[in-house]
């Protein structure tokens, strides 16, 4: 099939605002496209206009015959009381008969992980919420499918699962996302959203990092030609000043030409790109290099361990990175360290008058305010940061937040607005310590790197739950990873990890083969499998990959090994013979696995 859908010179405006105009698109077999943009610039209308859900100002939509789209807005709601099976089943209602529509919700439903059809939609988590809108638009094997921010409420095996699924998709999409890493792993073409180019819009081939570096290029040359424009203007002006009353010949030519340049200079201006002022957090005068100390804690919820004998030190200056599965007790452990838990067992130590701010605990008193304004102002009409008083418009546009902003009901508020609304009353704590928790939820780009700004700049202690792995590669020097039964590990990134947990859920299958979840401490009720799962199939896909690249890892390291020169500096030499250890161990374990998958394959054929 050639192209499935297409937009042709399409306009849109929200309010007075136009959005872009002669925007063209095509979606052909083999798109994957993610839009980007600033909250506001209209990536969820175009992904609407797409789907011929609105209506454009000029232009026009058009699909193939018959096409079939899956389609995942940000929000989707489902019926109380209904189990996951019959929402996939009433999402297939128009497909053959209801035994055909039950097998096939079956299917997709197992193939995202949901072990139980039993357990209703309505109470499912966010990330879990999110699966089921994904697996009920693939199974009509969609020849389109379209995703508004797929990765919202996903936790990182939930991430992982969407990304691999999108990189092997048979299908072309198109999505929206603010999720950078994610963004990186999965896109071919960039299209982004914004006031910089002169149609509202531009696209960029390859990749999310690509889409970065070929950006910064394009606002270069723009600066330049800027500043051409600016000095062939001043000149024009400066003739047309002197020669007030020439309208005849050249002069009338060199009169037009400085009035056109002058127009053009203002809309070149007009589409400069706005820069985020990064605010500081206020941080205190602990000069302590150890903050808050860990000794032998325990904390456990009846039978759910989630700290056993844990010792840990916070120091001045380290941003700790929390990695864990929902539910694993990343929040929870961020409450002790500041004190709204206390340990079962064990001992905290923080210095003497030390100071948190806790992104969570401001959330809790968004309903204290009933406007925007109020928030931002905290009941004044002015603000007081690092000794300066600012008027609240100010201070709110220093967030993104406009004039006409402030009248706003705080119930009204988006999921990004909020979180603004509630940096902006963070940075103003005086802290040693900042205890975030999912701040990235809901902010756009530009706002994601002036939050990671404001954390490298901070001269106190940072730990922070994101499920942004862009943000926790950019800002953290530690990482804490949970890894079941209350057990915590030091790590040197989230790849690490990620490799670690999947490693030892890999023991627990060839151990056990009683239904593991695809999540460890998941709420969705657990069977015990008849064959070879899903996620199993997939490891034995890509297992043999695996074993060619550690097999090659690890005879590079051997020749290393073999080489007298890599010896005569003693620390070189014993991180080489470690290294060597490892590469040997973890090739001998990939074909320990390799063997349990195919026994196992070979069982059920």
């Amino acid at each position: 099939m050639g192209n499935l859908a297409q937009i042709e010179d399409v306009a849109l405006h929200l309010g007075t605002e136009q959005l872009f105009t002669d925007l063209n698109l095509s979606v052909s077999d083999d798109t994957k496209l993610a839009i980007v943009g600033a909250n506001g610039s209209g990536k969820s209308s175009l992904l609407r206009l797409l789907m011929k859900e609105i209506e454009p100002d000029s232009g026009r939509v058009i699909h193939a015959p018959s096409v079939r789209i899956g389609y995942v807005p940000q929000q989707e709601k489902f019926v109380p009381g209904e189990s996951v099976l019959e929402a996939g089943i009433r999402k297939l209602s128009y497909i053959g008969d209801e035994h055909t529509q039950r097998i096939l919700a079956a299917k997709v439903l197992t193939k995202a992980g949901f072990e139980s059809h039993s357990v209703l939609a309505d109470e499912l988590s966010g990330g879990w919420r999110k699966r089921l809108s994904l697996a009920t638009a693939m199974a009509n094997d969609p020849q389109l499918l379209v995703l508004d921010e797929p990765t919202n409420h996903l936790d990182l095996s939930g991430l992982h699962w969407l990304e691999e699924l999108l990189k092997t998709s048979r299908f072309p999409w198109v999505l929206v996302s603010h999720d950078r890493y994610f963004l990186e792993q999965v896109s071919k073409k960039i299209l982004e959203l914004s006031r910089v180019y002169p149609r509202g819009y531009k696209t960029y081939e390859g990749s999310y990092l690509e889409f970065r570096e070929k950006k910064k290029g394009y606002l270069e040359q723009e600066n330049r030609r800027i500043a051409s424009l600016a000095n062939k203007a001043r000149r024009e002006l400066e003739w047309a000043s002197r020669s007030p009353k020439a309208r005849t010949g050249k002069a009338s030519f060199r009169m037009k030409q400085a009035e056109r340049l002058a127009a053009e200079l203002r809309e070149a201006k007009s589409q400069k790109e706005a820069t985020q002022e990064v605010v500081e957090f206020q941080t205190g005068d602990k000069g302590s290099k150890e903050l808050v100390q860990c000794i032998q804690v325990s904390f456990a919820f009846d039978s759910n361990e989630i700290l056993k004998k844990f010792s840990f030190t916070v120091k001045n200056r380290n941003c700790i990175g929390l990695l864990g599965r929902n539910g694993d007790g990343k929040s929870t452990l961020l409450k002790l360290l500041g004190g709204a838990l206390s340990p079962q067992s064990g001992k905290i130590k923080r210095i003497q008058g030390l100071r948190f701010a806790y992104f969570e605990q401001l959330r809790a008193s968004l309903s204290e305010w009933n406007t925007l304004g109020e928030l931002l102002g905290e009941g004044s009409d002015s603000v007081v940061y690092q000794d300066k008083s600012y008027h609240v418009i100010g201070w709110g546009r220093r967030f993104g937040f406009e004039p006409e902003d402030h009248s706003k009901a705080i119930d009204s508020l988006s999921g990004g607005e909020q979180a603004r609304a509630l940096l902006s009353m963070l940075v103003r704590q005086e802290a040693d310590v900042l205890l975030l928790d999912e701040p990235t939820n809901d902010l756009d780009i530009p706002m994601l790197e002036a939050l990671e700004g404001m954390i490298l700049e901070f001269d106190g202690a940072v730990v922070l739950v994101t499920h942004d792995r862009y943000m926790l590669d950019e800002v953290c020097t530690h990482f804490l990873g949970f890894m079941g039964g209350g057990e915590l590990k030091n790590f040197a990134s989230f790849e690490q990890w990620n490799d670690a947990i999947l490693e030892k859920e890999a023991k627990v299958k060839a151990q056990s083969r009683s239904g593991q979840s695809v999540v460890p401490g998941d709420e969705v009720p657990k069977k015990k499998p008849s064959k070879l799962t899903y996620n199993d199939q997939r490891e034995y896909g890509k297992i043999e990959g695996q074993i060619e690249k550690a097999e090659a890892a690890l005879s590079a390291l051997e020749e290393r090994a073999a080489d007298p020169n890599e010896h005569q500096d003693p620390k070189k030499s014993a991180q080489l013979t470690s290294e060597l250890a490892a590469a040997k161990d973890k090739v001998e374990k990939l074909y320990v696995r390799w063997e349990e998958l195919d026994t196992l394959k070979r069982s059920f054929e």
